[in-house]
């Protein structure tokens, strides 16, 4: 029963993220706020060593063609549940005759079926990739089990308490949207098709890490600057931009670091 519910489950997070992966490119190519968010969470991954790489939630491969095309010499492996995602991921690396990389449909439970021969020093997980997973605590065990002494993993999740998002609904009198996170209800970004989901809090994050890795830096993203989908907002005064991403790097040493959409997390493994 438990395997068909998680089938039936990651059957509808690949319906949800099918019928958007045409969009996925176009909105990175155009979208300032989602360059720069994905360029920091880059500098954080090639600030470590690695010569095989998984990335969980590879999408189209945006991030899978960077990597691939900047380091010939290592190995990068993508898995997305979502068949048309990998579709396009497979086809941008062979465009680019890209032969250290590869794209496969599945979920973390997946992980040793599609890659049996493979061992990761370097696990990526860019925009909540892991906030989709049936299981949190299974997906981290299949994590250690999967990676290779000492590697390190960059967890970007998709965050419980983000305090403008709650902010702004409130001033909109939508109430019961406000606390749709705080109470686990959160359902992407897709208004009308409801995406199975979870968000996590920073001590979900450690619950559930913490018995099979280390945490070693965190990092608050979307605090005041804006998240992705709100990137409209800084063509209204100029500057803004900068002003907001330097309120937000200050917060980094406050308790205040995890209000925002995003968090991201470097793990070593134990």
């Amino acid at each position: 029963m438990k395997k068909a519910n998680t089938e039936s489950y990651y059957n509808k997070v690949a319906r949800h993220f099918d019928e958007d992966a045409k969009l996925f490119e176009s909105r990175y190519e155009e979208n300032p706020v989602l360059q720069k968010i994905r360029g920091e969470f880059r500098k954080y991954t090639e600030s470590y060593r690695f010569s095989n790489a998984l990335e969980i939630g590879s999408g189209p491969g945006i991030d899978l063609v960077y990597f691939a095309e900047k380091y010939p010499n290592r190995h990068f492996y993508g898995i997305d549940v979502s068949p048309e995602m990998v579709r396009i991921s497979n086809k941008n690396l062979q465009s680019r005759s890209l032969k250290n990389a590869v794209a496969r449909v599945g979920s973390v439970e997946d992980i040793p079926e599609l890659f049996p021969d493979a061992t990761f020093d370097l696990v990526y997980v860019y925009f909540g990739g892991l906030n989709t997973v049936y299981d949190l605590k299974a997906a981290v065990k299949q994590l250690h089990e999967v990676t290779s002494p000492n590697a390190t993993v960059i967890l970007t999740s998709v965050n419980r308490y983000y305090l403008m998002d709650f902010v702004f609904k409130l001033l909109k009198l939508k109430f019961r949207e406000s606390t749709a996170r705080f109470q686990n209800r959160w359902k992407g970004y897709s208004p009308g098709r409801d995406l199975p989901s979870n968000v996590y809090s920073a001590t979900t994050i450690k619950r559930n890490f913490e018995p099979e890795f280390e945490i070693l830096k965190k990092r608050g993203y979307s605090l005041f600057y804006p998240p992705w989908f709100g990137a409209r907002h800084l063509n209204k005064i100029k500057g803004l931009g900068g002003f907001l991403w330097k309120i937000d790097s200050f917060l980094q040493k406050t308790p205040l670091w995890n209000i925002g959409e995003y968090s991201l997390y470097v793990m070593r493994k134990k």
